[in-house]
């Protein structure tokens, strides 16, 4: 392997301070030693602060922010400061395998043409128990050019060389208030430069009520896929234009937004997927909002989901 290519590892850190301390770690114990760390305190109100700065390494590098100014204007404020040839992340609240960054890079070496990669994740919980292997084939040439092609991909996994991010930029402030930037920007990547999927889980994801994806100002997150898929569809051809942008988010609002069965339904499905506690409030509310015959069917379904995944929980 080349070890004269530097990794830039981004870490956005917000009131990290229960996993900060175990995401550092595991950048530290990399088998590859050629890294940066790259850590914004986004203006953290617990100790995340005093736990990073506990760490000395001269290669872990600390910026602060002395207001909140939430994920997405965090990563691309590090994105400017990383000097890395390869770029990823890794979130305060997560932590990877001692030998993420030398597999992913030797993949680089292997193929000239390669540009960025994600790879298989694990999903844990706030005690690092693995909930889940996630393993999924991922094409990114479809991904690129099939609106309609949604495979569900850990973004932070992603690893990248500079020069296609230079190109493409940082993540679009479209997304600032309902989050999924990641998953825009990484089909901007596919249509930009060769990607690839490692199916080897080299990440732990941490699925918990406080992480930064279950905080959002505004409940349009709720129906990101649909926003993503219109605009995937909508600039397949055409250059990013953000008057056009905001308008399609103004049409997905209308569409979904002021439905109270439509915001229920997903509040009770992400409740559901994040193993949270809230899914009894959340399927009462959506089926005290139906208003139609054909939203019986989804939420039937959502009761069944619930039986399986009981079930499972049952046998386990």
């Amino acid at each position: 392997m080349n070890t004269s290519s530097l990794v830039s590892i981004l870490m956005p850190a917000y009131n990290a301070e229960k996993f900060v301390a175990q995401a550092i770690n595991s950048i530290l114990t990399q088998d590859y030693s050629n890294w940066e760390l790259l850590i914004l305190d986004d203006a953290s109100t617990d100790g995340t602060d005093e736990v990073i700065a506990s760490f000395n390494d001269s290669r872990i590098h600390i910026f602060h922010h002395s207001e909140n100014r939430g994920y997405l204007l965090s990563c691309n404020e590090l994105f400017k400061k990383a000097t890395g040839g390869f770029i990823t992340f890794l979130d305060a609240d997560d932590s990877c395998s001692a030998s993420r960054l030398s597999i992913c890079l030797n993949a680089f070496e292997k193929d000239a043409n390669l540009e960025f990669l994600t790879t298989a994740h694990s999903k844990i919980t706030d005690s690092g128990k693995t909930i889940s292997n996630q393993f999924i084939e991922i094409d990114y040439k479809k991904y690129a050019t099939d609106p309609n092609y949604c495979p569900t991909i850990c973004c932070a996994t992603t690893f990248v060389k500079k020069e296609l991010l230079d190109g493409v930029g940082g993540y679009r402030p479209l997304f600032k208030k309902i989050g999924a930037e990641d998953y825009f920007w990484l089909w901007e990547l596919s249509r930009n430069g060769k990607g690839k999927h490692l199916n080897k889980s080299l990440y732990d994801y941490r699925s918990h009520t406080n992480q930064t994806s279950n905080v959002h100002d505004d409940e349009l997150y709720l129906f990101t896929p649909e926003l993503i898929k219109t605009l995937r569809f909508e600039f397949r051809d055409l250059p990013w234009n953000d008057n056009k942008a905001e308008n399609f988010v103004q049409s997905i609002r209308e569409q979904f937004e002021f439905s109270g069965f439509q915001i229920n339904l997903r509040k009770a499905q992400n409740s559901l997927n994040r193993g949270h506690g809230h899914f009894w409030n959340y399927a009462l509310k959506c089926l005290r909002n139906i208003r139609d015959f054909n939203q019986i069917k989804p939420y039937f379904y959502l009761l069944y989901s619930w039986l399986i995944r009981k079930g499972r929980s049952a046998n386990q």
